[in-house]
Parts: C-alpha cells; structure tokens; sequence
C-alpha cells in the first residue's frame, strides 16, 4: 500500500463524517460514519493482508499493561486542561434534553469504543502502515503522528502528536494493532471521566489547576512502567 492510499483514506473518512452530519444526523453523524468506516477499513486492511490484530496473545496482564498505558497517557492529558484554562475561559456545556444515562452510554460506545477502534485501523493500521512501506519508521512514526494530531486539531494538539507518536511506535515495535486499539479505547474512557476536573476548573482554577498538574505528573511513572512491562511481556511470547 502506497503512501496516497493511506491519505486517500483518510480524505475519504472525513467526507464520510461531513456526509454523514449533513445528510442523516449531526448529533449522530460519528457512530454513523464509524461503523460504516469500521467495515470499510478493516476489509481493506485484510484484503492487503494488512490486517495484524492479534499477531500476539493479548490477555492477562499484558492486557492490563495495555490499559496502563492507556490510563498513564490519559494522565499526561491532564496538562492541557492547565494549558486550556491558562489560554481561554471554562464554559461548561449546556445539558441536552436527551437522558443523561442514554448520553452517557452513547459517549462510551461511540468515543471510548468505535471511535478509537476505527482510528487505529486507519491512522495505524493504513496511515502508518503504508508510510512504513515507502519511508523508514523514523519518518514514517511522526508524519503519521502530525496527520493525527492535525484532523484532532485542539488546544491540546501537542498531546494528541504524544499519543499518536507512541501509538504508532507501539504498533511498529509490536506488529500488534490490538494492543494499540486497547491503549486507545482506554485513553478516550478515561477522557470521558474528566468532566469532574473540568467542571472544578471553572468553579475554583487554582485548585483545578493543582489536580490536573498533580495528575499530569503521575501519568509519566504509569506511562514509563507500563510500557516497559508491556514490552518486556510481549517479547518474551513466542513468536
């Protein structure tokens, strides 16, 4: 798979997304896109024979180390609410008249689950995957790490470059695209889970901002530990 293939899709995942919000839903228009890329992706992924999701066992507590990952990642996060506070006002979003436990499990299934499935097929799986096939991983890790952190373009961007760079290394270093959608999954759930933060940064800032420095500074031992202990784990499995 060519480097163009691999933007190609990506263009076309974004059109999907833009269709989907103005012709069905726009409230609804990711788990719509989602699922429709989801089926897209991984059949091209396997017809390319590109398709590597379970190249090693993942259970136990490689699985676990996994989730480390993922929850010290999230950790780091916590810096660019800091960033954000620091930068522009806290607006805490209005409530919608949809139940509050219907939104909720919608946010998980879509945010924390299929979004994060989807994107690794594509930013990893295709994106990454065909950068590989054409440039060295060292070229290949960061430009495929940029194209993530710039269609997730935020004030938080220089985080979202952190995850993308390490989910690609991961990927490279592992062969195994479910060990990244793992990480993934888990950095989207406990993303989710910060509402509370967020929510005590527009009602006391420096207490808020305390937290989330607190936070941020130990995502980086959980991130270190677990990545080292996942690493360790995988490689001592048989090929």
């Amino acid at each position: 798979m060519k480097p163009y293939h691999g933007i190609l899709a990506l263009i076309s995942y974004l059109v999907l997304q833009f269709l989907a919000a103005g012709l069905i839903s726009v409230e609804h228009y990711e788990p719509i896109a989602g699922v429709i890329a989801l089926f897209v992706f991984g059949w091209l992924l396997r017809k390319k024979r590109m398709l590597r999701l379970s190249s090693r066992d993942l259970k136990g507590s490689l699985l676990l180390s996994c989730v480390g990952i993922g929850i010290g990642l999230a950790l780091l996060s916590k810096l660019t609410f800091v960033v954000g506070v620091l930068t522009q006002p806290v607006v805490l979003e209005q409530s919608s008249a949809a139940s509050p436990a219907f939104l909720w499990v919608e946010s998980i299934a879509t945010k924390a689950v299929l979004i994060p499935i989807v994107e690794e097929l594509l930013f990893r799986g295709i994106l990454f995957g065909s950068f590989a096939s054409s440039f060295s991983y060292k070229l290949a890790i960061p430009l495929s790490a940029a194209i993530f952190a710039l269609v997730h373009y935020t004030v938080s961007w220089p985080m979202v470059f952190l995850i993308g760079t390490m989910l690609a290394w991961i990927y490279w270093r592992t062969d195994n695209l479910a060990a990244t959608m793992v990480i993934h999954c888990t950095v989207n759930f406990f993303a989710l889970l910060s509402l509370p933060l967020y929510a005590l940064l527009a009602v006391n800032r420096t207490l808020g901002i305390l937290a989330a420095l607190g936070l941020f500074l130990a995502g980086i031992p959980v991130t270190c530990l677990s990545t080292k202990r996942f690493l360790q784990k995988h490689d001592a499995l048989p090929a």
